[in-house]
């Protein structure tokens, strides 16, 4: 059975901790399981993860009331696919305060989706709290840890938790290049990087792609504990 459809919001309340990176990974793990992502990028006017996924994007710019409408019209008027909305952090708390007013989750349930927020917690005890603060209420809440930057996310207390392990910095640097594909990497492209290169990067990926692999199957316990 084919899996649901979902709308994946990937956001922190904090900038420069991987968010854009795990979007990436995220949008080529849909890509790799057979189905058919279409990326919102509201990183205006830059449009990070424009930049890698040309065709399947929408760039929006969130702090006008246009953006905002362009962004939940352009989900709510083609359900059937997957979604992956990039936050940048200033425009977290705009988003899902708009989400609630205009009863986002709600009619995106309506139209066939799961919600599900995949929320960067930074060092900061702020960070954990502004998690646990969102008013909105997706199928699922994912926090994620970035080892790189360290999180306040210690006890995990039945939370879904993906953690994302360290990269040393060249590799990042390789990969953020506009050709560079972590789909065509993991489908035996070597895309110049070394063989050593390719084991960590490798490593890297299964590990954060296992994590993401979990979140069907968490949504699906939780629907059915509610």
């Amino acid at each position: 059975m084919a899996a649901q459809p979902a709308v994946h919001i990937v956001c922190s309340d904090r900038h420069r901790n991987g968010k854009t990176l795990l979007a990436r990974v995220l949008v080529d793990f849909i890509l790799l399981d057979g189905r058919d992502p279409f990326v919102i990028d509201a990183g205006f006017p830059g449009g990070p993860l424009r930049n890698h996924f040309t065709g399947r994007t929408a760039l929006v710019d969130f702090e006008t009331t246009a953006g905002r409408m362009k962004l939940f019209d352009t989900i709510l008027n083609s359900p059937g696919r997957d979604y992956v909305i990039d936050l940048p952090s200033g425009q977290t708390d705009n988003f899902f305060k708009a989400a609630v007013e205009l009863g986002f989750v709600a009619e995106a349930q309506r139209h066939g989706f799961r919600v599900v927020v995949l929320f960067i917690v930074d060092q900061g005890a702020g960070s954990l709290r502004a998690a646990e603060a969102l008013k909105a209420r997706p199928d699922l809440t994912v926090y994620v840890r970035n080892s790189f930057i360290g999180s306040a996310l210690a006890e995990i207390g039945g939370k879904t938790v993906i953690d994302i392990p360290d990269l040393d910095p060249e590799i990042i640097a390789l990969t953020a290049a506009k050709q560079f594909s972590f789909r065509r990497f993991l489908l035996d492209d070597g895309q110049g990087l070394s063989a050593d290169q390719t084991t960590r990067l490798k490593s890297f990926l299964y590990e954060v792609m296992t994590g993401l692999r979990n979140i069907g199957p968490a949504v699906t316990l939780r629907a059915l504990r509610n």
